[in-house]
């Protein structure tokens, strides 16, 4: 073999900073020829430093230039920024301990066995064939764990990069939709997260923020629960005062401006009387808050199905032509004017039943004072005053 391929052949063995590997081939021929060989060369395998010394991130080297004008010729270098040596995997390391502690549990098994069952045969040195025995069996559980124990740690890691890859490049974000997307229970979460904080997966300056019930990453943290549930109440609270006026004030105004828009004086006329009825129950509504409940229907179906068609006529309306199904759908949304102007009265007088009950009450009150006051005839007396002259005229 010449230099050249002899170059070529241990290159195949370099890991990327330079250092050289024990590839896997090498280790099962260690153990062929020598079992202490092989776990030699099994552990330097697993010990080795394959860290890279090239920058993978942009963030993780800039480039210098030398200043333009300065009378040198233009050179470029590149400073790497150090790099983190690379922890070693354990879960690599307790498989390659429990792979090695269960052979050497099997492989000397059968040969203890087999001089335990001499031993009984033989009523001899049983103590010393039990304690083989147990000795393999202590290797083989021992292997066992070890094996367990490396599952465990690969599904933690695992578990790990994807609880990276929900948070992504987010600066906080709640632990809730964490859970939800994992999908885990809440404590659960909170403790894979801390595992992940402590391993250094989202930097040095991660927590978690129990105020707020967030990872926060880096930078502030968001409001906290009480400040969210103060500021939702204060904005509901907001909304009750000031939004239904608001929302009045805008229907009224998409009345006016649907009315402004269709040029017809008589279809007009109908839409000013629509949208005069509607102001009336505003401002009763407004002066007497009480009778809102009334108006659920009226506000949620009645009101909104009336601009709906009106916006549909507008659009009718603007297509310039007058088609069989324009003609015969604006017709249709006029003759429905009438009712629908028709309901709203209806419904404004309906605000006032109150009101009359009152008024009539109050009457038969005053009525029936001034009965027993003697200011006015009551029934009986009428009735009797009225048999009587009867009487006189036959």
């Amino acid at each position: 073999m010449n230099n050249n391929n002899q170059k070529n052949f241990f290159d195949n063995f370099k890991n990327p900073n330079g250092s050289y590997h024990i590839p896997f081939w090498l280790i099962i021929v260690g153990f062929i020829f020598n079992w202490m060989l092989g776990i030699g060369l099994l552990f330097a395998h697993l010990c080795e430093d394959k860290t890279s010394t090239i920058p993978f991130e942009d963030d993780s080297y800039t480039v210098k230039q030398d200043a333009p004008g300065s009378g040198q010729p233009v050179k470029r270098t590149i400073e790497t920024a150090p790099k983190s040596k690379k922890k070693k995997n354990p879960a690599a390391v307790l498989t390659g301990l429990g792979i090695f502690a269960a052979a050497v549990g099997v492989l000397d098994l059968p040969d203890s066995v087999q001089y335990l069952v001499w031993c009984i045969q033989n009523n001899t040195g049983l103590s010393y064939s039990v304690q083989d025995v147990a000795e393999n069996c202590i290797w083989i559980l021992s292997g066992l764990a070890m094996l367990l124990g490396a599952k465990r740690l690969r599904t933690g890691q695992q578990r790990r990069n994807k609880i990276a890859a929900i948070v992504g490049s987010s600066s906080y974000i709640p632990i809730s939709e964490i859970a939800d997307a994992l999908p885990a229970s809440r404590s659960r979460t909170e403790k894979y997260l801390q595992q992940c904080i402590d391993s250094g997966i989202f930097g040095e300056k991660a927590y978690l923020d129990m105020r707020s019930d967030c990872l926060v990453v880096r930078g502030p943290a968001p409001m906290s629960k009480k400040e969210r549930e103060s500021a939702e109440a204060a904005r509901k609270a907001a909304e009750e005062a000031e939004g239904p006026l608001d929302e009045y004030s805008r229907i009224l105004k998409e009345i006016r401006d649907i009315n402004d828009k269709i040029p017809g004086e008589e279809f007009s006329a109908k839409i000013d009387r629509l949208e005069d009825l509607t102001s009336k129950i505003f401002k009763l509504v407004q002066e007497q808050p009480e009778k809102q409940k009334k108006l659920r229907k009226f506000i949620n179906y009645y009101l909104p199905t009336s601009l709906k068609l009106l916006h549909s006529y507008e659009q009718l309306d603007a297509q310039g032509i007058e088609g069989k199904n324009i003609s015969e759908s604006k017709q249709q949304i006029e003759e429905t004017m009438d009712t629908m102007i028709s309901a709203f009265e209806k419904q404004l007088d309906n605000l006032f039943t109150s009101e009359s009950m009152d008024i009539s009450a109050d009457i038969a009150a005053m009525q029936n004072l001034m009965r027993a006051d003697g200011l006015i005839e009551n029934e009986f007396s009428e009735a009797m005053g009225k048999s009587a002259a009867n009487e006189k005229l036959q």
